[in-house]
């Protein structure tokens, strides 16, 4: 039996700023953040640019399209603010999706794409497919 699809979503700014001055200005604590010049922890280099991120909250098993309109939903909590920041340092819609059992598919709703742009927001897509001929061989 395979492993089952996995994806997610979350709203990210990279670029040379304090990630504290980003939640101050928003009043939402990050999901993750870190600081130019920060080690990373697993190869231990310095990170070239600071990183303020907000994940969507639901289970990765439900849809992109989902996972967008949550993360839509909370930059909705403070929308102007985070307008002006996707202005000033061009905010992201990441999307990841591991797929073990063929490709889902993506339908972007009309309402989707207003709000992917009444923020401003460009897309980067990272999918992966992970399915095996051989691995359902065996």
């Amino acid at each position: 039996m395979s492993e089952q699809n996995k994806q997610y979503a979350y709203f990210s700014l990279h670029g040379d700023f304090d990630p504290d001055a980003i939640t101050a200005r928003v009043g939402v604590n990050p999901t993750e953040a870190w600081r130019k010049g920060d080690l990373h922890p697993r190869n231990r280099l310095e990170r070239k640019l600071s990183h303020w991120a907000l994940h969507s909250r639901l289970s990765d098993d439900d849809s992109i399209e989902s996972h967008i309109s949550d993360v839509l939903l909370q930059l909705s909590m403070n929308e102007i603010e985070f307008i002006r920041l996707s202005t000033e340092i061009g905010g992201c819609m990441q999307l990841v999706g591991y797929f073990h059992d063929g490709y889902p598919g993506l339908n972007f709703s009309s309402d989707l794409v207003l709000g992917l742009a009444k923020f401003k927001l460009s897309i980067d897509f990272d999918f992966y497919n992970l399915w095996s001929d051989a691995r359902e061989a065996t």
